[in-house]
């Protein structure tokens, strides 16, 4: 810190003093620094008795008694105050020694300017170590660090106009306690002239009679709970007992009644599970009892059986670990087999068309924009065994014509539902899976089983055509 440089103590932003601060005579100065004293001086009008024990009173008149007032020149003095008053000294009782010389005027008003100039910055220097003396003996004496600039000033001033108005609530609370007492000491009239009245004892004597009565109602009272209480234990306990075994008895019977539940749903879900494969079975039994039947020439063109292992159309086998001609020669007999009964139909796919080719058949699939504009996507129904990166992930591109092929064939039995509305075909199509197998190649030995299923249907779609159409 400079000599004419101060931080705020409290938000540490550098503070101007004022010039007024810096030209305090001691009379100033010790107003500052007695402050706390007078306060002190205040507080001894009140007699020490009246808030502090006997005992203690006892030991502080047994004290030595300290007169002499408290010195402050160690905080107030600089060392350069006391060096010039100890030179002044000097000067002063050498000048009674020192005979008279004759100065000319110009000497004396040079020396004169010099040494006014020397005495005021002396002064400044020592007036600026006061004044930290000062400020480290407000900050001691206070919550606060000093100096502090105008901002935290006034949040101080602020903070302690708080602290006034509480403590002035606080007075107005227990002046108002204080009111309400001496009201209350009116209403029993025990004081006459500030004396306690002499025949008080008579007065209260029956009051003293009815509390004493009181007392000994509560102790009966107090009885009669105590054996409440007891009966009400024993009553609880005997509750408690009663609700543990009507808890078992009803744990008891609950299992029994869960367990006879689960018996009669296992057996229930078994019969489900036959009935579910008998007609299964007979869907495909009464398929294969109406090709017997119906002998015509969709069955001379479309020559579908299903064996243990694959199923076949026209004499060309489709499903897992077939060589690719045959399975792509028997995908085109399909899709020549969809685009008859379309026709047969009349069904107008709208977002699907079947162009049948042989061995290198595919579907077109039209989609439609957000800006309105149909595109369409070739879906080929064959594969020539070259190896893709699709193929490596298990993903091949007949897998989405195979997909689109199952679509189509939903179609055709929705189709169908508006002629019989009781229609269902032996196999449930629900996305990429008929009768619960997968439709994709990838799905090798479930691809098997669904093409197995996937002629099935088409079989009977068939039959049901040339049965219940002209």
């Amino acid at each position: 810190m400079g000599n004419d440089q101060y931080i705020c103590g409290d938000c540490e932003t550098p503070v101007k003093l004022d010039d007024s601060l810096k030209r305090l005579n001691r009379s100033q100065l010790n107003s500052l620094i007695n402050a706390k004293q007078n306060k002190n001086d205040q507080l001894n009008d009140l007699n020490p008795e009246d808030y502090i024990s006997a005992e203690k009173m006892e030991l502080y008149n047994r004290l030595p008694k300290q007169d002499k007032p408290i010195h402050y020149k160690s905080y107030l003095d600089s060392e350069d105050e006391d060096s010039e008053d100890e030179t002044n000294f000097h000067l002063s009782d050498s000048s009674d020694i020192n005979s008279y010389l004759v100065i000319e005027e110009e000497e004396v008003e040079q020396h004169n300017d010099h040494a006014d100039e020397e005495e005021f910055e002396l002064r400044l220097s020592s007036r600026i170590k006061v004044l930290e003396n000062i400020f480290n003996i407000l900050s001691n004496t206070q919550d606060i660090e000093h100096p502090l600039s105008e901002d935290c000033a006034n949040l101080l001033l602020e903070n302690y106009q708080l602290k006034f108005d509480q403590s002035q609530k606080e007075k107005d609370q227990y002046l108002s306690f204080l009111k309400k007492l001496k009201m209350q000491d009116q209403k029993l009239n025990l004081y006459e002239n500030g004396e306690l009245k002499g025949h008080l004892e008579d007065d209260i004597e029956p009051s003293l009679n009815e509390f004493r009565s009181l007392i000994k109602l509560e102790h009966e009272r107090l009885s009669e709970l105590k054996s409440l209480e007891a009966t009400r234990s024993d009553l609880e306990t005997q509750l408690r007992k009663n609700k543990e075994e009507l808890s078992s008895i009803n744990n008891n019977q609950i299992n029994d009644i869960l367990k006879l539940r689960n018996e009669l749903q296992l057996d229930l879900g078994d019969r489900q599970t036959k009935l579910d494969q008998l007609k299964a079975s007979y869907n495909i039994h009464l398929n294969h009892i109406d090709n017997l039947r119906n002998s015509n020439i969709y069955k001379l063109m479309f020559d579908i059986k299903i064996d243990d292992k694959y199923g076949k159309i026209n004499g060309f086998r489709i499903g897992y670990k077939i060589v690719l001609p045959e399975v792509n020669a028997a995908l085109g007999q399909i899709v020549l087999l969809l685009t008859l009964i379309t026709k047969r139909l009349d069904l107008r796919l709208k977002n699907y068309k079947l162009v049948p080719m042989g061995s290198q058949s595919h579907i077109v699939k039209f989609t439609d924009s957000e800006d309105g504009t149909r595109h369409k996507k070739i879906l080929n129904l064959y594969s020539s065994d070259e190896f893709t990166l699709g193929r490596l992930f298990n993903f091949n591109k007949m897998d989405v014509a195979m997909i689109a092929l199952l679509e189509v064939v939903a179609l055709i039995e929705m189709q169908l539902k508006r002629i019989d509305s009781e229609l269902e075909l032996p196999y449930k199509i629900y996305k990429d899976t008929i009768g619960g197998k997968s439709i994709r190649v990838t799905a090798n030995s479930e691809w098997t089983q669904s093409c197995k299923n996937l002629l099935t249907c088409l079989n009977w779609v068939l039959t049901f055509i040339s049965a219940n159409t002209n």
